[in-house]
C-alpha cells in the first residue's frame, strides 16, 4: 500500500538569482528564466514574474520512492523536501513504492509526476525489456538528472567469515522485495556466484526485514540496491558485527557482461561501522524521472534545484554525495534528459 508522506519545508529556501546568457569567473552560466516551450503541458500550472523568477502555481506533485526502510526512499524524502522548498508555490510529496519498475510505470501512466528510478530499470522501460516486456516500450520516460549510485549491498554477520558472495553459497538470502531492482541485482549476483534456488534458499523481503534476519541469525546474507550507507543495515550492524560481501572482479566482468548498465564500484571502507577495507560491487545512476510531456519550465527549475542545493541534500543525506560533482548529474545517463532539464544544464555550463 503506497503512503504519501507530505513534506514541507518550514521556511522556503530562496532561488538566486544570476543573470542569463552571460558565463561566470567559473565558466558557467545559471538563469532563473526558463525558455519557454509550446510542446507538451508547457506553461500549465506556472507563471513567470515580472521580476523573472518562476513561480508554480499548479497542483502538488508526487515523486515515487521506494521501500521505507531503503536508501532510495531517504533520498526521495530530501529530493521532494528540497524541491518543496527551492520553488516557489511547489509542494512535492514523496510515497512509498516497490521501486524502481513500479516508479517508471506510475510515471508513465500519470500516476505520478516524479519517480526515483534506477538507470537500468529506467532503460528498460524506454525499450520495453525485462519487466517491461509486457508493457511495450515506455518512450516517455526521461530523467531530470542523477542523484546518487545504487550499488549492490550484501551483509552478513561477521563471525559467518564469508568476504565474497560465494563464500555463503548454500545459505537462506534475502533478495529484496519482489519486482524490486533489488531482487533483479541480487539475481544476477547470486547467479553469477554460482548460487540458484537449486542449491539455496531465496525469499522476498524488505530491505528492514533482510538486514533484521541477518542480525537475527535467522538469514545467511540479506542484498539493498540502494545508495550507501543503507539504513536497515545502519541498524543491523549496531545489534550485531556485520561484514558486507563484495564479489571478483572476475565475477563482476561477468555481471556487467549481463547487464551493460552496471558498472565497477566500491563500497567505500568506513561506510557502514567495523568495514575496514572497500567492498568491491557493482552499481547504477539512480535518477529521478519524469514524463517527457511535462512542463519545461516546471522541469527546468526543478533541474535547477538539484543543482543550487546540493551542499543541503548531501549535508541531509550522505548517499548524495555524488552531487557533489555537478556532472555527475547530467553526464552518461542511460536514457535522454527532459528538454527542460537540458535547457537549464546548457545555461548552467555543465553540458
Amino acid at each position: 500500500m503506497k503512503k504519501a508522506i507530505s513534506l514541507t519545508l518550514a521556511l522556503a529556501m530562496a532561488l538566486s538569482l544570476v543573470s542569463c546568457g552571460q558565463k561566470d569567473s567559473g565558466g558557467s552560466s545559471k538563469s532563473n528564466t526558463p525558455p519557454s516551450s509550446s510542446s507538451g503541458t508547457s506553461g500549465a500550472g506556472s507563471s513567470t514574474s515580472a521580476g523573472g523568477d518562476y513561480v508554480y502555481t499548479g497542483s502538488r506533485l508526487t515523486l515515487g520512492g521506494a521501500d521505507s526502510t531503503g536508501q532510495m526512499y531517504a533520498a526521495a524524502a530530501t529530493i521532494a523536501t528540497t524541491f518543496s522548498g527551492a520553488v516557489e508555490g511547489l509542494n512535492v510529496d514523496a510515497t512509498t513504492s516497490s521501486g524502481s519498475n513500479e516508479n517508471a510505470l506510475n510515471v508513465h501512466d500519470g500516476v505520478v509526476e516524479l519517480g526515483m528510478c534506477s538507470g537500468d530499470a529506467a532503460a528498460a522501460a524506454r525499450a520495453g525489456t525485462g519487466k517491461f516486456e509486457s508493457v511495450g516500450a515506455c518512450e516517455d520516460i526521461v530523467c531530470i538528472g542523477a542523484v546518487y549510485a545504487s550499488m549492490s549491498n550484501w551483509i552478513a554477520l561477521k563471525s559467518s567469515g564469508y568476504t565474497y558472495l560465494h563464500d555463503a553459497a548454500g545459505g537462506v538470502f534475502g533478495i529484496g522485495p519482489a519486482a524490486s531492482t533489488s531482487e533483479q541485482s541480487a539475481l544476477l549476483g547470486l547467479k553469477v556466484a554460482g548460487i540458484t534456488e537449486a542449491n539455496a534458499t531465496l525469499q522476498n523481503v524488505t530491505l528492514g526485514d533482510g538486514a533484521d534476519n541477518v542480525a537475527n541469525g535467522v538469514m545467511t546474507a540479506s542484498t539493498a540496491f540502494s545508495g550507501p550507507p543503507v539504513g536497515a543495515h545502519l541498524n543491523a550492524a549496531v545489534t550485531k558485527d556485520c561484514v558486507w560481501l563484495g564479489f571478483t572482479d572476475e565475477e563482476l566482468d561477468a555481471i556487467i557482461a549481463e547487464n551493460p548498465a552496471y558498472t565497477k564500484v566500491e563500497i567505500p571502507a568506513g561506510t557502514y561501522p567495523g568495514q575496514d577495507e572497500a567492498v568491491p560491487t557493482f552499481g547504477v545512476k539512480t535518477l529521478v524521472i519524469c514524463n517527457a510531456n511535462a512542463d519545461p519550465d516546471l522541469i527546468y527549475n526543478l533541474a535547477k534545484a538539484l543543482v543550487d542545493n546540493a551542499d543541503d541534500m548531501i549535508a541531509g543525506n550522505a548517499s548524495l554525495a555524488p552531487l557533489a560533482d555537478s556532472s555527475f548529474i547530467c553526464h552518461d545517463l542511460p536514457v535522454p534528459l527532459h528538454p527542460g532539464a537540458e535547457a537549464f544544464y546548457k545555461d548552467a555550463g555543465l553540458l
